[in-house]
């Protein structure tokens, strides 16, 4: 019952605190970690003056809609999906946005036609073997097919994709073959002016490198880290499991 008493005194104390920090030019807003991943994207993008954004792991679509364009990025993408059923519903997302093009692959080292591992949630699906420290964490995540594929390294389709004057975003969602993405891409990366990785703090999928294994290999590369942003956590312990690190290119 005390509580109730606290509530409209605590409501004023806001409202205060609100009157007085606008007048001085400012604002206060409710914390939401999504919405300042949303702002430090968007500078990036507006900062190195970026004119497409490669979508690697596209999955249903959603880094579009909800990262990109919520983000205010009004140019082009180019989206990479293999998985047959969450590439039809890019195509349907797709469809009214003339500047966001779709394709059926996945991104690695070497031109090949591989296995890829189709989970329960479509957006853990995978090159690799899932590790038992995932299924614990989403059991929702569990193998439940195979499709075959093709992947092809960036390099060989980059005159298609990219004019000399491009300046890229890349984004890599693709559950532990992020290394695999930037080692077909070495020519690719000059014109790169920032990237995005999903990176793992502990071993998710068999042979997949972990955060400080990408970390070294895009410093290699010539990149910063900018910011890591909270991504997967376990929902039971509570223990993060995966971040998204963003990084521009060191002058």
């Amino acid at each position: 019952m005390p509580a109730v008493g606290r509530a409209p005194e605590t409501s004023r104390a806001l409202s205060l605190v609100r009157r007085a920090v606008r007048s001085a030019g400012f604002d206060v807003i409710r914390y939401d970690a999504t919405h300042f991943a949303h702002l430090r994207r968007r500078e990036l993008l507006d900062r190195h003056g970026i004119t497409v954004v490669l979508d690697v792991g596209a999955n249903v679509g959603e880094y579009v809609t909800r990262d990109l364009r919520e983000a205010c990025y009004q140019g082009r993408i180019v989206s990479f999906e293999p998985h047959e059923d969450a590439f039809r519903e890019l195509e349907r997302l797709s469809a009214a946005d003339p500047r966001w093009e779709i394709r059926r692959q996945a991104l690695g080292a070497e031109p090949s036609r591989s296995r890829l591992n189709i989970a329960g949630n479509w957006g853990s699906s995978s090159l690799l073997t899932m590790g038992e420290r995932q299924l614990l964490a989403a059991p929702e995540a569990r193998y439940e097919g195979v499709e075959e594929i093709e992947v092809v390294p960036l390099d060989t389709i980059r005159d298609e994709l990219l004019s000399p004057a491009d300046r890229v975003y890349l984004k890599a969602d693709v559950q532990g073959f992020e290394l695999k993405v930037l080692e077909g891409a070495s020519t690719t990366l000059d014109q790169v002016r920032a990237l995005e990785l999903e990176l793992s703090l502990l071993p998710l999928y068999d042979e997949a490198p972990t955060i400080t294994d990408v970390l070294a290999r895009v410093d290699a590369a010539g990149f910063n880290l900018l910011s890591l942003e909270t991504g997967f956590r376990d929902p039971v312990t509570g223990q993060l499991l995966q971040v998204d690190g963003l990084f521009e290119r060191r002058p």
